[in-house]
């Protein structure tokens, strides 16, 4: 083990203050926990999917649709 220079001590000490000294994810034992509104999350997913998939399809299909236009305009 190498001795204990101020600079170690120091590098210790930080590392010891970044370190949290108890543990954090307790399930509290004085209330059950809150329920979970799952129509706030279904129609978020409603709202991005309404957004993302015509928007993923248009990205995935821009080659072919390209390629069609290019074949009917001869170029």
């Amino acid at each position: 083990m190498p001795s204990a220079t101020p600079v170690r001590s120091i590098m210790r000490s930080a590392a010891r203050y970044f370190s949290e000294p108890h543990p954090f994810a307790r399930a509290p034992t004085t209330m059950p926990s809150h329920p979970i509104s799952m129509s706030v999350y279904t129609s978020r997913l409603g709202r991005s999917a309404a957004f993302v998939l015509p928007a993923l399809g248009g990205f995935l299909a821009w080659p072919f649709a390209a390629e069609a236009f290019f074949r009917k305009t001869g170029v």
